[in-house]
């Protein structure tokens, strides 16, 4: 071979390398990239944000998923799903834990289960190949009882007229004449509590959320909600116009809550409402 053919050669390997090369960096840059509105990110299991990602995911709606998990030192460990031909694959990345071993592991599972209790909600990779037949992608805990305090006041309705106070054990009912009516000594029995703390987990109410406290209607729905568990508490304002997705997310919550009590016998034998709006 000529050394001018040679040269060229070489120049055109070269150059296929460094493609290659840049070609790789840039997908090792995208797989390690935390995409905040597409990924489901899970602190623990405690706060866990876009779940309902893999909801998706499991059904067949979408072809793969990013679970993110953070280390107590704040490290995200990548969890890469695909669905194709019929199988499941997960790509298990932990290249970005400062304080583990850097692991990169692909598996091929049979299926994907989504097991739902009162006290838990957890996806499972199962009939997987390799050195983990069954591999937990995610699990959300929500049992009450291993929580040292739970209790709540959430206040709603048009000026927040009615409460459901376990601080203060209080049950207020706005009849909208101007008067209310109220319980005191409320108290919910432990499967309401059960019932209510899985609804406010699965809502992500630990998390940052974006609530809106405007409303252009008149006379409009506002709700007030205090929770405090074990040594912290949070509170959130917001108003039926908030259409965003905290809002609407947080309204559902405020409404599952609402509807535990009203199918209560006590509640049904509290006066009716007399006024227009409830």
């Amino acid at each position: 071979m000529k050394l001018s053919n040679l040269i060229i050669v070489v120049m055109a390997l070269s150059m296929i390398v460094a493609c290659s090369k840049q070609q790789t960096n840039g997908e090792k840059e995208i797989s390690n990239k935390i995409n905040e509105k597409e990924d489901v990110i899970s602190s623990h299991g405690i706060i866990v944000k876009n779940r309902e990602k893999l909801d998706a995911f499991i059904n067949k709606t979408s072809s793969t998923q990013r679970v993110v998990h953070y280390t107590i030192e704040g490290d995200p460990i990548f969890n890469d799903l695909k669905y194709n031909d019929n199988k499941f694959e997960m790509r298990y990345d932990t290249t970005k834990d400062k304080f583990g071993a850097p692991v990169v592991k692909t598996y091929t599972c049979a299926k994907f289960e989504r097991n739902e209790t009162d006290k838990f909600l957890k996806y499972t990779l199962t009939g997987c190949d390799g050195d983990r037949k069954e591999i937990e992608v995610l699990q959300i805990p929500f049992d009450v009882e291993k929580q040292d305090i739970f209790e709540f006041d959430l206040r709603y309705g048009v000026n927040q007229k009615n409460e459901i106070n376990t601080i203060n054990k209080k049950l207020v009912k706005d009849l909208q004449n101007g008067e209310v009516t109220e319980v005191s000594d409320f108290q919910f029995i432990i499967e309401d509590r059960q019932k209510i703390y899985k609804e406010m987990v699965l809502a992500n109410y630990l998390g940052e959320k974006k609530l809106s406290s405007q409303c252009n209607r008149k006379p409009f729905v506002s709700y007030d909600l205090t929770v405090n568990i074990n040594s912290g508490n949070r509170h959130y304002h917001w108003t039926e116009c908030d259409n965003s997705e905290d809002g609407i997310l947080m309204t559902q919550l405020a409404k599952a809550i609402i509807d535990i009590v009203q199918a209560k016998d006590m509640y049904k034998q509290l006066p009716a409402v007399k006024g227009q709006y409830e």
